[in-house]
């Protein structure tokens, strides 16, 4: 769990932090992750327990896929020290920004589209999904179902709020106007406890009462998973 104690610890050195400094580039602003990761001490945490051995200078190379990241200056240093793959919608940022950083880097990384139908270069050593599950995309189950035979390794940050939170969203594809209810603790340990033999860090026994670091009052869950791709 992502607590205020966890928090201050790790402000202490703030890693993630001083790496965004010593990445970035002009222009890196435009990138809504990087804008985030720079406002927000516990997203930096939080990328710390995700990405964290994967920035470091000993890292061993890896095959990487990273799902619904978004990009910052921090995805230089990805790209620079493994076989790394962006699958990205692409909701917040212009395309035009990410292909002119694949041209600078002079390696096309970033795969447009959604994860349902993606797959077809497995397996990878570590996926990772930060941010995503179960607050912007519910379909936590049918994602580790398919994941779970194409990694090595299996890296979430899970959302859910204890208090009931929920959206208006208007679909793509149709004329309705649909009201998305987030998910609490108790739908995201019953997802997390079929896969329970499977963590190798992370608790499968949420607290159902622990103070948010976030201004919005979500919880966040770091669960790193054991795949069966070798």
């Amino acid at each position: 769990m992502l607590t205020p104690e966890r928090l201050t610890t790790y402000a202490e050195e703030d890693r993630i932090g001083r790496l965004l400094k010593d990445e970035a580039q002009a222009g890196d602003e435009t990138f809504t992750a990087h804008r985030w990761l720079q406002d927000s001490p516990a997203k930096r945490l939080m990328y710390e327990c995700v990405y964290g051995d994967l920035m470091r200078e000993d890292a061993p190379r890896r095959r990487v896929l990273d799902v619904g990241g978004g990009a910052s200056a921090l995805t230089r240093r990805l790209v620079a020290r493994h076989d790394y793959t962006l699958l990205e919608l692409n909701a917040h940022d212009p395309a035009a920004a990410l292909r002119r950083m694949e041209d600078a880097l002079r390696r096309r990384f970033w795969v447009e589209g959604d994860w349902y139908g993606y797959g077809e270069r497995g397996p990878w050593d570590v996926v990772v999904a930060n941010d995503l599950f179960p607050n912007v995309d519910q379909r936590m189950a049918m994602f580790l179902d398919k994941f779970v035979e194409l990694a090595v390794e299996i890296r979430l940050s899970l959302t859910y709020y204890d208090e009931p939170r929920f959206y208006l969203a208007r679909r793509l594809e149709g004329d309705e106007v649909l009201c998305v209810l987030a998910w609490n603790g108790e739908q995201t340990r019953r997802v997390l406890a079929s896969y329970r033999h499977r963590l190798l860090t992370g608790d499968g026994a949420l607290p159902s009462e622990a103070v948010s670091v976030f201004p919005n009052g979500r919880q966040v869950l770091i669960a790193h998973l054991r795949g069966d791709a070798s």
